[in-house]
Parts: structure tokens; C-alpha cells; sequence
């Protein structure tokens, strides 16, 4: 096992002792128990805690029923416990501010807080299951013409494991087809990067036809131990690899990056180059993380497709991920000549409240929260939020 894996797990641990510290002190305070049932509530907690970090060790190496069913329960708790954990923390701040309140006071606060918690929890588990389609324009100088009425799928992040699995995918399958496209891409991140039969949960896709074809680009996940099992089995059902590599179809140029290798800005700055990306004809790059967005536009990026962040899966994280990327977190937006497009993701870890897009951020969203992204590609340039990066 990787040492950085080790300690990265160590780390982990470590945050979730002392979150899963203040979720019991909020829970016994609000409900108090004592004798067995206070040891069975210690008990609970305590293999809640540990249950992420072993699912997350265990299902590197095994791909069975028990380890599927370890992983979607602590992929779903850890839904319930960050909203425990914020309940803790408004409930902490309450006993601190009004200390003379009475106790029927401060634990009917406890309580409901507790109860706002497990409602929002069960609505992100639902929230994840749904599938729905965001639809964007993205304008693009120079293009050919018979690309105006083309129509393209942009899907990034199915994460394809033991939570997701062929299911999962026939059903993403059956959305694309609904949309009828000329091509398709995916933006990384198809596996989820644990044991799972790698064959089986990706042979829906061999199933959908598009006359331009299928590209696909390296994600994280796919980088977690050697990738070419992952490679082989998503080649093998047709879907073409894009590895630091550029592609002309119909005079638009396909660009796509390997996350390992364009993940230092160098030398995603040298892969450009190496491409000859010809400034006068439109160019699509495909990349994982919407980062260096400047290399990008320096070397002539028409439109940049990116996934990753999953616009942070839960609220409030949703307002780190915007800073973290610079505003470039989720959704259209323009950076100079350049356009730039960031799925929040049609897969997740089985949770999703309060990442879904506002209609506020860009006229160009029609549907609750991203699950496919659909877009055509037009002359005229269309207005989108403009940003510095």
C-alpha cells in the first residue's frame, strides 16, 4: 500500500475521531442515556468512524457483497454526519450564548437540529439517484459549418464501483441515447478507482452508438494504482483514449490530457506546445480538473471540458470548491477568447444537497443539478459570467 496512501488515511482518521467526538457529545446532550444504552451509543459511533476509513482500505482489495454494502453505508453516513456535526457546532454556540435559557429550551433547539440533520441526509441520498440533463451553448469562432447543428454529450465523473455500478450505467446510457448526439465525451474519473469487476461495469457504454465517437480522458480515480486494466477494459469496448493527444474530426481539433501528466503546469504548459494547436480552427480539450486555465488560453483553447469537482457534493462545502477553483467550480464561463465548462458530475459517493447549480450563475442551466451535459456549439458568441483567473 502507498505510503502516501497510508498517511492520507492516517490524516482522515484523525479529522473524522474528532468530528465523530463533538456528533456524540451533541447527541447524548440533547438525548441523555446512561448505562448499556450509553455503550451501545459509544459503540455505534465508534464503528461509524472507523467505517470510511475501512471501506476505503478493504474495497481496494475486494469486490464482494459485504464489502459493497460496508462501502454505501458509510458513504451515506458520512451524508448524515456532516450535518450532525454543523447541528453540533449551532448547538454548541446556542448553549454558549444563551446560558440562562431553560433546558426544554436548549433541547428542543438540539432536537431540532437533529431532525433538520437526518431529513437533509435522506433528501441527498434520493438527490444523488437522479439523473438530469444541463443544457449549454458554447460559442466557438471559425467553426465549420456543418458542426452548427451538431450535437454533443459532455459526461464526466460516473465513478463506476461499488456505490455505482452497471445499474448505473445503463441508465446513463439510456439518458444519452434520449439526446441522440454526434459524439460524446468523458471527462474523467469513469472508475472510482477501488476493486470492482472493471469488465462489467462499463459494457453498458459498449451499447451506445454515435457516429463521431466516444473519447475519453484519465481522471484521478484512474490514477490510484496502475492504470492499464482501467485503459484496456474502456478500450476494449471502444471508447477511444485521448493520452496527451490531439485528433481532427470534421476540422475541429480534440484535445485530451492525461490527469497524471497535465497535473504540474509546466508540463501541461509543454504537452500544448508539443500539440501544435492550431489557433485559426476551433479546439475542445478535454481535462479532468478545471485548473491552469491560463496555460490553456495561452496555447489557443477554444473550449475547455472539465469535471472533478463535483461542485463540492454537499453545502456549505459548495462555497470552498468555488474558491479553491477560482470560480470555476461549476458551470460557463468565459476567460478571455477562451470558454470553459465544469460538470459538477453525474456520479458521486451516494450524496447531493445544495450543489446544485443557481439559475442565477448562467442563463444557459435547465435543470435542477447536473447529471449529463448536453450542449451544441454556435457561431454568435453567446453571453456567459466572465471571470479572471
Amino acid at each position: 500500500m502507498p505510503f502516501v496512501f497510508i498517511i492520507a488515511i492516517l490524516i482522515i482518521l484523525a479529522i473524522l475521531f474528532f468530528g465523530h467526538l463533538a456528533v456524540y457529545w451533541f447527541l447524548i446532550s440533547v438525548f441523555p442515556v446512561t448505562g448499556g444504552y450509553l455503550f451501545a451509543v459509544q459503540i455505534i459511533i465508534g464503528v461509524l468512524w472507523l467505517s470510511f476509513a475501512a471501506a476505503s482500505v478493504i474495497s481496494q482489495k475486494f469486490n464482494n457483497a459485504g464489502t459493497r454494502t460496508l462501502y454505501k453505508i458509510s458513504a451515506a453516513w458520512l451524508g448524515f454526519f456532516v450535518y450532525l456535526l454543523l447541528g453540533a457546532c449551532v448547538y454548541a454556540i446556542a448553549v454558549m450564548l444563551f446560558p440562562t435559557a431553560s433546558p426544554q429550551a436548549i433541547s428542543l433547539i438540539g432536537e431540532t437540529l437533529t431532525l433538520v440533520a437526518i431529513v437533509v441526509g435522506i433528501y441527498g441520498i434520493t438527490n444523488a439517484n437522479r439523473i438530469q440533463i444541463t443544457s449549454i451553448k458554447a460559442s466557438m469562432p471559425n467553426l465549420p459549418k456543418r458542426w452548427k447543428s451538431r450535437k454533443a454529450v459532455f459526461v464526466s465523473d460516473l465513478h463506476l464501483g461499488q456505490v455505482r455500478g452497471a445499474s448505473f450505467a445503463e441508465r446513463i446510457v439510456s439518458k444519452i441515447r434520449e439526446l441522440n448526439p454526434e459524439i460524446v465525451f468523458i471527462g474523467g474519473d469513469l472508475y472510482d478507482g477501488i476493486a470492482v469487476d472493471l469488465h462489467r461495469v462499463v459494457e453498458p457504454l459498449s451499447r451506445l452508438k454515435v457516429p463521431l465517437g466516444i473519447y475519453f480522458v484519465t481522471g484521478n480515480h484512474e490514477e490510484f494504482s496502475d492504470n492499464s486494466k482501467d485503459l484496456s477494459a474502456i478500450r476494449g469496448i471502444g471508447i477511444k483514449t485521448l493520452m496527451d493527444e490531439k485528433v481532427v474530426i470534421d476540422d475541429i481539433q480534440l484535445i485530451g490530457v492525461d490527469y497524471k501528466h497535465a497535473s504540474k503546469k509546466e508540463a501541461f504548459d509543454g504537452i500544448l506546445q508539443s500539440l501544435h494547436i492550431n489557433r485559426k480552427i476551433p479546439s475542445i480539450l478535454l481535462k479532468h480538473v478545471p485548473s491552469d486555465l491560463d496555460i490553456a488560453l495561452k496555447n489557443g483553447i477554444t473550449l475547455q471540458l472539465s469535471g472533478h469537482t463535483h461542485r463540492a457534493q454537499i453545502f456549505p462545502f459548495t462555497f470552498l470548491a468555488h474558491w479553491i477553483f477560482k470560480g470555476f467550480d461549476y458551470g460557463l464561463h468565459s476567460l478571455g477568447s477562451m470558454q470553459a465548462y465544469t460538470s459538477s458530475g453525474v456520479g458521486n459517493g451516494g450524496r447531493r444537497f445544495g450543489s446544485e447549480p443557481s439559475q442565477r450563475s448562467s442563463r444557459f442551466y435547465s435543470s435542477n443539478y447536473e447529471g449529463l451535459g448536453q450542449f451544441s456549439l454556435f457561431y454568435p458568441r453567446e453571453r456567459v459570467i466572465k471571470r479572471r483567473y
